[in-house]
């Protein structure tokens, strides 16, 4: 049997897809049901340790069978792409979205996507302050073309769930008495101090940054309203930390 054949047979069998064992020629003390039962059992446990650190409150909202669960299938779902597992966890909330067992609970996918977004932020290790001397530099046609940029890694979420309240609730180990009905946006973004930083935005700062995004000018930007506030906070929470002249890389 060739290498990867041999290879490929083994992956199926972790899986739990049907492959002949004796083929794999598997030798030791033990049967080879047994050995790759054991090996089979520490696959998925690393995978689900792996998850747990990046997805803390899906965990605490599921429990800890629950989320075995769901992390094992997606494991046998959703194979590892490239050789770090360090984006594995990027499919997750999509694949929560789309799973069955989940559908009770609508909200669990944002809240993945919101577990997500800070275990991203806080692999940040490089921050820039916004480059003010730079900017006045240009000329004031050269300001009207500036696009704003955000510190890599910055998530927006927008939400039909109050998701920001039940993340908050879970890290404080209390999530009674929330208004399920309400919908709000979250963002999240890497901070030098905190490692991740997040807050709810009211619809004006939605629209903002959301604009930001888009790659809108500040010609555009200063359209809507309270435009210098809005720009001013952002800034001053290193949420906007640079900018380019639009049309350049």
């Amino acid at each position: 049997m060739k290498l990867s054949q041999l290879q490929n047979n083994f992956s199926k069998h972790l899986l739990h897809e049907a492959v002949d064992i004796d083929a794999l020629d598997i030798t030791g003390p033990f049967p080879p049901e047994q050995l790759l039962g054991l090996y089979r059992n520490n696959f998925y446990m690393s995978f689900r340790d792996y998850l747990l650190a990046c997805f803390p409150s899906v965990e605490a909202l599921v429990g800890d069978e629950f989320f075995e669960q769901l992390t094992k299938a997606f494991t046998r779902d959703k194979s590892l792409e490239c050789a770090s597992i360090e984006y594995y966890g990027a499919q997750f909330a999509d694949y929560i979205a789309t799973c069955e067992q989940t559908k009770p609970l609508p909200y669990l996918a944002d809240i993945a996507r919101f577990d997500w977004a800070v275990d991203r932020a806080k692999s940040v290790i490089e921050f820039n302050e916004f480059p003010f001397e730079q900017l006045a530099q240009l000329s004031e046609q050269q300001q009207l073309t500036i696009v704003f940029s955000t510190p890599p890694n910055t998530c927006l979420i927008t939400s039909q769930s109050p998701v920001f309240d039940i993340w908050c609730g879970v890290q404080k180990g209390d999530v009674d008495g929330i208004d399920m009905q309400q919908s709000q946006s979250i963002v999240i973004f890497p901070n030098a101090t905190q490692g991740a930083q997040y807050q709810e935005l009211s619809v004006p700062q939605y629209e903002f940054i959301s604009a930001v995004y888009r790659g809108e000018s500040l010609q555009s930007l200063a359209q809507m309203s309270d435009f210098q506030q809005l720009l001013q906070y952002f800034i001053s929470i290193s949420l906007i930390n640079n900018f380019r002249i639009q049309g350049e890389l």
